[in-house]
Formats: structure tokens, sequence, C-alpha cells
């Protein structure tokens, strides 16, 4: 089930500042009840969306009935920026959980593009982010070792200062991670206690050697 527009918009749904104001005016936060379906598969493309709290998954049916999933996207990730100039979507797109999602229109994307290039290129350099780290989570997953996906995450996502900031909560972050929330706690803590990784709250910084491979 998809509620309508919200009126009062939640946290984390202002666009940047510089973005065209059509378009922030164009898009609207909308909610999702748990296994809602946002698009399907050969629907006419109408929007793109940008999580806000919950989860997106698209997803794929395969003849043999076999469900893949493509992308789980978490808060502050886009969705279905990739359809933007495609005539359908090319997979569905399901929330597992109520989910809050911010609809960007298409074709006030389109014209924003079309007609502010500061914006072309803030949307670029964003669809190159999120691109380098879906790569970068495709290429954690393949490590047996929490431990090592963890190290991995910090050294590809850290900024220029070195540190890495949560998106979302712990939790979320187990989820990106591949592992159990328990997992990554105990991990952690251990981390710590060698002097690999400080902490504080949100934020996360490797130490000594562990900063050498970035």
């Amino acid at each position: 089930m998809v509620t309508s527009d919200s009126n009062a918009a939640p946290c984390g749904t202002s666009l940047p500042s510089s973005w065209p104001e059509t378009l922030r005016l164009a898009a609207k936060p909308r909610h999702y009840d748990a296994s809602a379906t946002v698009f399907h598969r050969g629907q006419s493309v109408q929007a793109v969306y940008q999580v806000l709290s919950g989860r997106l998954l698209l997803r794929r049916d395969e003849a043999g009935g076999e469900s893949i999933t493509l992308q789980t996207a978490e808060p502050g990730d886009f969705v279905a920026e990739a359809s933007l100039f495609s005539a359908r979507y090319h997979c569905d797109g399901v929330c597992p959980v109520a989910s809050q999602l911010l609809v960007l229109p298409k074709e006030a994307v389109l014209a924003s593009l079309r007609a502010d290039s500061t914006f072309a290129i803030d949307w670029i350099r964003l669809l190159s982010q999120q691109l380098m780290q879906s790569r970068a989570r495709a290429e954690r997953l393949t490590l047996r070792s929490p431990r090592e996906r963890i190290l991995q995450c910090l050294r590809l996502e850290a900024d220029a200062r070195g540190t890495f900031t949560l998106p979302g909560t712990l939790m979320q972050w187990a989820r990106t991670l591949g592992m159990a929330h328990e997992t990554l706690y105990r991990t952690l803590a251990q981390l710590e206690r060698e002097g690999l990784v400080e902490r504080d709250g949100p934020r996360f910084a490797l130490c000594g050697s562990t900063r050498k491979d970035r």
C-alpha cells in the first residue's frame, strides 16, 4: 500500500540548495508500506527515487521462478537513475519494510539537466560516486572475513580526512556489509581494542598501518 504524499517533509528530504528550485519543488516524499511495489518491470518510467528511510530492493524475476536482487538501496541512495533515459523500468522496485522515498519526476529531472549545467555536473558526480560505491560493495562481499569487510569499507569510503561517517544506523551498515549486526558490533570492538580503528559516535577512522592501503 502507498499513502498519499506527505505534507510534512521528513528529515533528509531537502535536496541541495544549489539544485534547481523547480526540481526541489517537484520532488515529493511518499510513504510505502512493507512489501509495497514502487514500480514494476516493463512499466513506463515516471520517476527517480531517493531512499529517505527504510529500504528499496531492485528485483528481477527469472524464467525459472528465481528472484534476483540487483540492488539494495539504503537511506541516501538514489534508485532508478539508470532508467532516466529509458522508456520502461528493467526490474521491479519493492520496499521490504515500511519506507519513505523522495519521488523526483522524470520530466523534472530531465528538464533540469537540460537547463542547468551546474546541476548536470552535480548529477554526474553523484552517479559516479554511487557507481564506485556499488563496485566497492560488490568487491567487499567477496571477502570472507567480517574484519576484512569492515577495514575495506573504511579504506575506500572514508572522506579526505580519513573519516567514515555512518549513513544510517549500525544495523543498516551491517546489512550493507553482508553480516549480522552482532558480528559487526563484536568485530568493531575487537578492532578498537587492537588500536586499528578509532570511533567517535557515528564516525570511524583507521589508525596507523591500516590506512596505508587507501
